[in-house]
């Protein structure tokens, strides 16, 4: 074969083989030798590479694919430009850096694709430019002018600094990575040499040698697979980097130009036949790979899975977690039929469902080898197996699914504090009971219900003993609803009982005054007895609605009116009284025409010592008209309370009470102390002081003879300014008692920063002292704490004689009740009180008190 005389480096062909090297292809075309430039035979094999390859890599997501397809275009590329006609006089030098550098970019894009797949693509892409652009600058420096050998050097330098970086970065550890630094290192000796002694075309051999080798090392490491096609292609990077150095050894043994000019292109073929055979490889090793993860995927899976014949119902196959699932051992399960993991009941609706099997999910019970019966979810699709049409299914137990599915609806449908229906299931019966009262002719209640001044059990127990509180109320309630009924939470304190199948609004009466007895007795939480009571409002379909919002409302009107009430009552909204007598709006209007009109009056209920003598009276507020009266001072004061009254009503008392007390001074009657009710609302008004200081002195009262009594409940409000109001009023010598003591929850810290003078024993503990030993513990405890904080003791409720003694013998020296006296016109208090009559002999109860206390008593 001829060889060229070796040109200079500028004559290279496209490849990097120098134009000495250039051959002239030998092809038998007609029984003749025929020459063919090497450059057009390489071109049409290369174009049909890479089509075929572009071809074969077209649906793979694999970027290194892509990314070789590319380098194949690139080198392709720079075969194109060193075309003939574009060789001519003037663009030679251009041709020809950009032949070389087109097929180093290529080499870079080579050898980028081994690195890591979870390198960026802008990485990928800016590492490329790194390498590439030094080599680009010192091959076209050399290929235009050797002159600027110390610019040349400083750009190799740079380069290897480069190549250095990223094989820390970018190859992984061990030998390539020393393999890698081991050619850089010899690289940038040979480049220096070749920069050193002018000769350019052994700067270009020695940076596509040193490209190609890094990519036969880079390659051998990257794949885990050890298949034919790698190791040609790494077989082809080497002889393709390891032909320019050889090249570099025609100068010395020109007939080494010959072997060149025969294999010059035969690397090129090898690297893209062996990543041509990478593909088929690697698709070959995925199908593989699938089906063995299939396999694993059915015997391994923590679900049943097995295969039956759909004719027999006997089973074909089955992973282990089919067999341990139902209790058998797999050699055991795979002598079964389906009919033997079915309940016996179940076989009939089996064999229905065998002849018509469908896919998708299905809902079966089974049975296990201990008897025990399940339900699973089946996940069934035809199958072949063994070359018969089957059946394979997917097992998953649902039982416990089932179970937290129910735990679920039941927390969705129930309060979790007291275990009772929740709004959203009370609405739900609530619909069913309407509809079927509604096709029976029957009568269904709805009673809302609502706790009586609970704010003040969490503000003085804390929300702990509230919650628990709730808790009792809810068991309360619990034990008069029928199991027909439903009792549900629908608000913080407040509960509502749905009763269907009545005929008549009596059995919803019943059931109203059944609820309030539940809660007759106080709840006994860990360490504390706590007396509530609820509020109730009853409303009936259909005498009060024929829609379910309708009964509703006029259930919560009713509660609202029995809270006004003062609570502790049931109303229904059909009573003729609650919806005129009892009316709060009739009652405020009747109010405030009273203040006007004068339709007020007090009466005086007297309070006697242990003698049986008058010591203090307690004006009482009541209506003169016949409205007033009738509903009551229990009616009228929560009203006046509610929509701000209370104001004018407790001026009024106060004014009427200090102008009865100056009468009787002016007529020269025996003076004694006065006690006058006032609330929270009143207490905190501004003007407050002043006006009870203003009043006393408008009728030479002195402040040492009025009592202002306040409701343990009433200090559940703004404690610092009442505590401050008081503390002016006493100073100026007002006293102050706390009324129904032992029911408000009032704690002993906020009693002593209080200036209270007197303790009432509320009256529902007097009453059962002579029944109940809880009660006679309390009333002790009043009393000795009482003697303590030196307060005076009063006892409410006196019914009895027998009271007085058991107060006598427990401490207590004054009381206030029916079978003493009850309240009194000023007229009969004067006939009664001012005559000197006692209201009781006390010799009688000499042996019920210390002799000396009584004496000292009598005496003073």
């Amino acid at each position: 074969m001829p060889v060229r005389v070796r040109a200079p480096y500028a004559g290279s062909d496209s490849l990097g083989l120098p134009a000495n090297l250039q051959v002239i292809g030998i092809v038998f075309v007609s029984g003749k030798l025929v020459q063919v430039e090497a450059n057009l035979f390489d071109l049409a094999l290369l174009s049909v590479l890479i089509l075929f390859f572009g071809i074969l890599q077209s649906h793979r997501s694999q970027r290194e694919y892509r990314m070789w397809l590319v380098a194949w275009i690139v080198v392709m590329a720079s075969m194109l430009v060193y075309s003939p006609a574009l060789r001519s006089t003037g663009w030679q030098m251009v041709t020809e850096c950009m032949r070389v550098d087109l097929l180093v970019l290529g080499g870079l894009v080579f050898l980028l694709s081994f690195v890591e797949q979870q390198t960026s693509r802008n990485r990928l892409i800016r590492d490329i430019a790194l390498l590439w652009v030094p080599c680009c600058v010192l091959l076209n420096l050399l290929s235009i002018s050797v002159a600027y050998p110390w610019l040349c050097v400083a750009v190799i330098l740079a380069g290897e600094t480069v190549v250095m970086y990223l094989a820390e970065q970018l190859v992984p550890e061990g030998l390539p990575r020393q393999l890698i630094r081991l050619e850089g290192l010899l690289g940038t000796v040979a480049l220096l040499v070749a920069v050193w002694s002018g000769n350019p075309s052994m700067a270009l051999s020695v940076v596509l040698a040193e490209v190609f080798i890094a990519c036969a090392i880079l390659l051998s490491v990257s794949r885990n697979s050890d298949g034919a096609g790698k190791w040609t292609s790494v077989s082809g990077f080497v002889a393709w980097g390891v032909l320019y150095a050889i090249y570099q050894m025609t100068d010395i043994w020109p007939s080494v130009s010959i072997v060149l000019g025969h294999t010059w292109s035969l690397p090129k073929y090898m690297v893209g036949f062996g990543m041509i055979l990478m593909v088929v490889e690697d698709d070959t090793e995925r199908i593989s790979s699938l089906s063995e993860e299939y396999r694993l995927l059915y015997e391994s899976n923590p679900h049943p899975m097995f295969i039956f014949d759909p004719a027999t119902a006997r089973f074909l196959s089955a992973n282990d977690a089919a067999a341990a699932a139902y209790g058998y051992k797999l050699e055991e399960f795979l002598t079964m039929t389906l009919f033997d993991i079915r309940p016996t009941e179940d076989h009939q609706k089996l064999a229905l469902e065998l002849a018509q099997l469908h896919g998708g999910r299905q809902i079966w019970r089974h049975r296990r080898k201990n008897g025990e019966v399940f339900e699973v979810e089946i996940t069934g699709h035809d199958v072949s197996f063994g070359g018969t049409k089957a059946r394979f299914s997917m097992c998953i137990d649902i039982t416990e699914r089932e179970r937290l599915n129910r735990e679920l609806i039941y927390s969705a449908q129930h309060d979790v504090l007291t275990g009772l229906a929740n709004r959203l299931l009370l609405e739900e019966r609530a619909q069913q009971a309407l509809a079927r009262a509604a096709r029976d002719g029957s009568k269904m209640a709805i009673l809302t219900i609502d706790v009586d001044r609970f704010k003040q059990v969490n503000d003085t127990y804390g929300h702990m003993v509230g919650d628990e509180c709730l808790k009792g109320i809810a068991a309360r309630l619990m034990t008069r609803v029928r199991e027909a009924d439903t009792l549900a939470r629908t608000g913080g304190e407040e509960f509502t009982v749905l009763i269907g199948g009545l005929t008549s609004t009596r059995g919803a009466q019943a059931a109203a005054a059944s609820l309030l007895g539940t809660l007759v007795k106080p709840l006994t939480l860990s360490d504390n007895e706590i007396a509530v009571s609820v509020s109730i409002g009853v409303a009936v379909y259909p005498d009060d609605g024929a829609d379910l919002e309708t009964i509703r409302k006029r259930s919560d009107k009713a509660l609202y009116a029995a809270k006004r009430m003062g609570g502790g009552r049931a109303l229904m909204t059909t009573d003729e009284q609650a919806g005129e007598e009892e009316s709060a709006v009739n009652i405020e209007s009747a109010l405030r025409d009273a203040l006007q009109t004068g339709g007020l009056e007090l009466v005086y209920q007297p309070i006697f010592d242990a003698t049986g003598r008058f010591a203090r009276v307690e004006a009482l507020v009541r209506g003169r008209g016949d409205y007033l009266r009738k509903v009551g001072p229990g009616a009228f004061i929560p009203v006046a309370e509610e929509s701000g009254l209370i104001v004018s009503l407790g001026r009024w008392v106060l004014e009427e009470a200090c102008r009865q007390m100056a009468d009787w001074r002016e007529r020269n009657l025996p003076v004694f102390d006065f006690a006058v009710n006032i609330s929270a609302r009143q207490l905190v008004q501004a003007d407050y002081t002043d006006s009870v200081l203003q009043t006393l002195e408008r009728y030479g009262i002195p402040p040492a003879l009025l009592h202002l009594e306040l409701t343990e409940t009433t200090l559940m409000g703004d404690f610092s300014a009442m505590a401050r109001i008081m503390k002016r009023l006493s100073e100026a010598g007002v006293l102050f008692s706390i009324d129904d003591f032992g029911t408000g929850y009032s704690s002993l810290a906020r009693l002593s920063e209080l200036p209270i003078s007197t303790l009432k024993i509320d009256r529902s503990f007097v009453m059962k002292l002579l029944e109940s030993e809880a009660a006679v513990g309390i009333v002790r405890a009043i009393v000795n704490m009482s003697r303590h904080l030196r307060l005076e003791v009063v006892a409410e409720g006196v019914e009895r004689p027998e009271h007085i003694k058991l107060l006598l013998a427990l401490g207590c020296h004054k009381f206030q009740g029916f079978y003493l006296s009850r309240p009194l016109s000023p007229e009969a208090l004067e006939a009664a009180a001012f005559a000197g009559d006692t209201a009781f002999d006390p010799s009688p109860f000499r042996g019920y008190v210390p002799v000396e206390d009584l004496d000292a008593i009598v005496s003073a």
